[in-house]
């Protein structure tokens, strides 16, 4: 009488043939490409990390005020265009919106050098703030 275990035996080739088969066959696939689209949520999720980033960064206490003004002011643009995108929402206003908050990133990662920053007064003037 034959064990049920020898049996495995005599179907192991069988069965390895089609585990490499299988192996080679997938290795012979055409890759899965993940395609991120934005989205409203994806949007909003973006400022909000971006927006903790920034705070991050201001809580450091290392940055000089012409830093500061240069995130604020990145802060600012992309909330706006992310406000303009609530009221007015459409594909062209979601991609600005985006690109805003991918502006804000930069800043962030990147802050001005303090030669390079201006102040937009009120009445449409423009000062470059220097470092003292």
């Amino acid at each position: 009488m034959k064990r049920p275990v020898f049996r495995f035996f005599y179907k192991a080739p069988a069965l390895a043939v089609t585990v490499a088969i299988a192996a080679v066959a997938g290795c012979q696939a055409v890759p899965y490409e993940l395609k991120v689209e934005q989205t409203p949520s994806t949007l909003l999720y973006s400022y909000a990390i971006a927006n903790g980033m920034a705070r991050g960064q201001l809580m450091s206490g290392s940055m000089t005020l012409p830093q500061i003004v240069h995130i604020i002011t990145a802060d600012r643009a992309a909330l706006n265009a992310i406000l303009v995108f609530r009221d007015h929402p459409g594909h062209d206003t979601l991609q600005l919106a985006g690109q805003k908050v991918e502006d804000f990133l930069a800043v962030i990662d990147q802050p001005a050098n303090p030669g390079d920053s201006v102040m937009v007064m009120p009445n449409g003037q423009v000062v470059p703030l220097s470092h003292h």
